[in-house]
């Protein structure tokens, strides 16, 4: 059977952007990224305008390097229902993305927590044992910061609209948020965390078992 081919080979109509994804590289109108230097990615569909009545659809897609170099892809649309020719521009796009990169990336992470050595996002610390959380206690002038470890056992996540939502179920004040669209890898923690919640995954790891 043939393999697919998720290569990208696409110039974008509206923006005029050249876009080249493969296994070996990114490139888009000729600044180029390697596959395997790249260090985080952000991407996400945005409606602009009313919450009811939305105007037009923006779409982005950022790729970072080790060194701080990055491309970006962005593009939109005046209409908003759903699958529009930008909408197959995008899926297409990402699933070269995908397939090449965010694969990649969620396997890096995956090995950091099997050899205890964990990673940050955003503002929290990902481990073996669950997530870094900084809140704080105590009422008006008596407020303390503070940073405690919260176990896999006592997470649930959830998204809404573009954001990842990481919360404590025993302590409300725990809780972390992270942006699809604006921070590096939230996209990648949330592939991660589905993985992680699936044939008792996060259970193994908090045993110190590989997963």
């Amino acid at each position: 059977m043939q393999e697919h081919n998720f290569d990208v080979d696409y110039t974008v109509p509206s923006t005029k952007q050249k876009i080249k994804i493969n296994k070996d590289f990114i490139e888009v109108n000729g600044n180029k990224i390697a596959c395997n230097d790249v260090k985080a990615v952000k991407y996400g569909v945005s409606l602009i305008g009313g919450s009811k009545k939305p105007e037009r659809k923006h779409y982005n897609i950022d790729v970072q390097s080790h060194n701080g170099e990055s491309i970006s892809i962005k593009f939109s649309s005046d209409k908003v229902e759903d699958l529009l020719e930008e909408d197959h521009t995008y899926y297409y796009i990402m699933s070269g993305l995908w397939q090449y990169v965010k694969k990649h990336l969620v396997t890096e992470y995956i090995t950091a927590l099997n050899e205890n050595k964990g990673f940050g996002i955003g503002n929290t610390q990902v481990t073996q044992q669950g997530f870094i959380m900084s809140y704080t206690s105590g009422f008006l002038f008596w407020k303390k910061s503070k940073i405690e470890l919260v176990l896999w056992n006592d997470i649930k996540y959830y998204l809404k609209e573009g954001v990842l939502h990481i919360d404590s179920i025993s302590d409300k004040r725990k809780k972390e948020t992270l942006s699809l669209h604006n921070d590096w890898n939230a996209v990648v923690l949330n592939t991660l965390l589905h993985y992680l919640w699936q044939d008792h995954r996060k259970e193994k790891l908090a045993k110190g078992q590989s997963i």
